[in-house]
């Protein structure tokens, strides 16, 4: 009796082990359900723009920003900027207006003929994106032909600077660059900021650290208050070299 009391007990054990295990398993398969369930969708952004306009016509730009099915009307930010070709150093942003259900628009009246573009910066839901198109102002043949007696290039690298709405001297501040290439996020970059007082010879140097896909971090201080100018270096294996200025200030 002993013997097969005993036998029993090490079956019951077994069965129970056995039950565990199924257990164990079903909760991996539901937690690894869940975790794909709540992988977060990409931030879509459709930038409808003019291909064509006269010089001196006023344009409208909208953006229509989505996530997944959902129009997205709770954007940080959106911004459209617009430069000449050869020209984005003197490049201009221009602060969109909300009008609803996930459309954002701005306009401007470009009076001088040749090519351009017009980038949107959205910054929604710790989500950045910057699709890019190119409009022909005036002639295509005038704008074509001052294009090639230019010989400038277009980088196909889109760098966005985000910085707080107000910095104050002494204060920790997060610089966040975006980068984007080919209309993808530029990954494994080597990222460096370059800052520097207007009217001082010496910079300082942050290196910013990728966080996310396309999303890189410094972190700093300004020691005073004044004018300051950030330049975003951005550079990989590929020998790809590219900066870009932004002017910041600094306030007591």
């Amino acid at each position: 009796m002993k013997k097969i009391g005993s036998w029993i007990s090490i079956v019951s054990i077994a069965m129970a082990l056995a039950a565990c295990g199924q257990d164990d398993s079903a909760n991996e398969s539901n937690h690894a359900t869940t975790a794909d369930e709540t992988q977060v969708e990409t931030l879509d952004v459709a930038l409808d723009t003019p291909k064509k306009a006269e010089a001196g016509e006023t344009l409208t730009f909208t953006a229509t920003v989505t996530q997944g099915d959902e129009k997205v009307d709770d954007a940080d930010e959106v911004m459209f900027e617009v430069w000449k070709e050869g020209a984005k150093d003197d490049s201009e942003m221009i602060e969109a207006s909300d009008d609803g259900n996930g459309v954002y628009s701005a306009e401007k009246t470009i009076k001088n003929e040749g090519k351009y573009f017009v980038q949107s910066h959205v910054t929604a839901r710790d989500l950045h994106t910057m699709p890019k198109n190119e409009i022909i102002v005036g002639s295509e043949d005038k704008a074509t032909s001052e294009s090639g007696h230019e010989h400038k290039h277009e980088s196909d690298v889109s760098i966005h600077l985000m910085i707080p709405d107000e910095i104050k001297a002494g204060a920790d501040v997060d610089l966040m660059a975006h980068l984007q290439k080919n209309d993808g996020a530029l990954t494994n970059a080597n990222v460096r900021f370059e800052i520097s007082k207007d009217g001082e010879e010496n910079a300082e140097w942050v290196d910013a650290e990728e966080m996310k896909d396309g999303e890189y971090e410094g972190t700093t201080s300004f020691k005073e208050a004044g004018d300051y100018t950030v330049t975003i270096h951005v550079e990989n294996d590929e020998g790809l070299h590219e900066h870009t200025e932004e002017s910041v200030t600094v306030t007591e």
